[in-house]
């Protein structure tokens, strides 16, 4: 079994360049008429064949054999120019990094050698590659040589940043834009290795292989590599999985699905099974942003049910379908503001799985809509009517939800202690309750939660504590969402109503301290306890 399939695999003809057809018909035509440009500028993403597109111009353009002779302009790779080229041995084919290379003196050696007659072939072809980190004097060193070169001389560049390039070269050059490949395309070439080494896997691996290398040919076959070296010959589809660290995109599709549909148990559910499954949360990202920006296409574009089924599987496009029939423009829109926003934090977490339950929760629990549960979802998984409702702004929000009585008044550097109701049967002045109490029952009161109100208790397993005052519980956590959700009324009346049941005490009173939550009140083994809820 080859090591690197990439340079084992490597296209030696133009017809076995993956994708960029035009860029491929143009090439060869130029060559058919005798007419090759002597300056290119190749333009795209990592892994799209610039590099191997220039190896195969230059290799076309030095063959000896008659173009009567050779089928669409190909090189014959038979003759001996084509076996120097293939073999890497000749002088005529100069290939440079840029990026060890930047300095003016190393073009200005470059461009001395222009002008020397070539050793053996036709033409001598200069491949620059990564062009644009050469230097601003590098770049003038190598203008005037591009503006008149000597008529043996070829100048092919090839870069991923265009932008980088100053116009002055750019405008010197045929330019040639290479685009990221499209999934069907990848799947094929890897159909065509995996036969070849002698692979027993299946379709639904090299669909995540493909989906994985994000429109590079060159990221999907070292994938598949690592893969056949990890696994062996046999590789299932759990092997795949593990290995690239990946969620499977059912997985995915059912947390897009409970999302959308405001299952926050469910949400829950699928982020731990993600979380033990060990998968990359910035990829889970950013794949629920590409499911996202699907589905506004499809809201868009008549012709974007057609497109889609070229990108994933049908079954997967199915859904998808499916999803955004559910859902507005503007309900797609937030979502994927919502994860945008949050990329960094999920990146940079050191509880990525929190990070992304908090961005998706927290958008459902911002929504002006009845959530579902597990034991009370929507009918059929369907999203509530109001599913395309915008979160109301602030004035409308406080016109809905007027500030109670005893919600806890805000005071810079401070938390004030929930006023006791006044009329009424008089409370019970006489608990005996203390914080070593408290922290006997707070597995029992987080147990209970858990199996109610799943949200509420993802929400209280971060947070401790602290202390006892005027009959009141004081709670720590480290976190502004935390305490605002818990203060919330309907949490705050859920979490009151257990407390009392199991302590005797009624109300609470929600800080954000983080050194308090972090050192969880001094109480070293009551995270253990949590984390045995989990």
């Amino acid at each position: 079994m080859s090591g690197t399939f990439y340079r084992t695999y490597r296209p030696q003809l133009f017809n076995e360049l993956v994708g960029q057809d035009l860029i491929r018909l143009t090439l060869q035509q130029s060559i058919k008429d005798g007419r090759p440009a002597h300056a290119y500028l190749f333009t795209g993403p990592r892994g799209t064949g610039k590099t191997t597109t220039a190896r195969i111009l230059a290799k076309a353009v030095n063959c000896v054999t008659p173009l009567s002779k050779r089928k669409d302009a190909e090189p014959c790779n038979q003759c001996s120019n084509c076996g120097a080229i293939n073999d890497n041995q000749t002088l005529d084919i100069v290939e440079i990094d840029a990026a060890s290379y930047t300095g003016v003196d190393n073009i200005r050696q470059l461009t001395e050698n222009v002008s020397l007659a070539p050793a053996k072939l036709k033409y001598k072809v200069f491949i620059i590659d990564e062009v644009h980190m050469l230097s601003k004097g590098a770049f003038n060193a190598l203008l005037k040589t591009l503006e008149e070169p000597p008529g043996h001389a070829i100048f092919i560049l090839a870069t991923t940043e265009q932008h980088k390039v100053p116009a002055t070269i750019t405008s010197r050059c045929q330019r040639f834009s290479f685009y990221l490949l499209t999934i069907p395309d990848i799947l094929k070439k890897l159909k065509t290795i995996a036969k070849k080494e002698k692979l027993i896997i299946g379709e639904d691996s090299l669909q995540l292989i493909a989906e994985a290398a994000r429109g590079g040919m060159r990221d999907a076959e070292s994938l598949l590599a690592q893969i056949a070296t990890l696994a062996g010959s046999k590789i299932n589809l759990a092997e795949t999985v593990n290995i690239l660290g990946i969620s499977q995109k059912e997985d995915e599709l059912k947390i897009l699905e409970d999302t959308l549909s405001y299952n926050v148990s469910s949400v829950f559910e699928q982020i731990e099974k993600a979380n033990a499954s060990g998968i990359d949360f910035s990829l889970l990202a950013h794949n629920l942003l590409e499911y996202l920006r699907q589905m506004l296409f499809l809201k868009v574009n008549p012709q974007g049910e057609k497109i889609l089924k070229k990108e994933m599987s049908e079954k997967q496009a199915e859904k998808l379908l499916k999803f955004s029939g559910n859902s507005s423009p503007g309900t797609i829109i937030d979502l994927a503001t919502k994860i945008i926003q949050s990329q960094l934090l999920i990146k940079n977490s050191s509880l990525p799985h929190l990070a992304i339950e908090l961005t998706l929760i927290g958008w459902i629990l911002s929504k002006d809509v009845p959530f579902a549960t597990n034991k009370s979802a929507s009918p059929k998984g369907k999203p509530p009517k109001n599913d395309s409702m915008v979160p109301p702004n602030q004035k409308e929000e406080a016109k809905k939800n007027p500030p109670r009585k005893n919600d806890l008044t805000k005071k810079k550097g401070s938390q004030a202690l929930p006023q006791i109701k006044k009329g009424g049967k008089k409370e019970n002045t006489a608990l005996n309750i203390n914080l070593k109490i408290i922290l006997n029952s707070w597995t029992k009161i987080l147990q209970n939660i858990k199996n109610t109100q799943p949200a509420l208790f993802s929400l209280l397993k971060v947070c401790s504590p602290v202390r006892v005052e005027d009959e009141t519980l004081v709670i720590s956590t480290p976190f502004k969402f935390h305490k605002d959700r818990i203060s919330d009324g309907r949490n705050r009346d859920i979490f009151c109503a257990e407390l009392d049941k199991i302590t005797g005490l009624k109300k609470i009173c929600v800080v954000e301290d983080d050194k308090f939550a972090e050192s969880n009140a001094g109480n070293k083994d009551l995270m253990e306890q949590v984390k045995n809820l989990l």
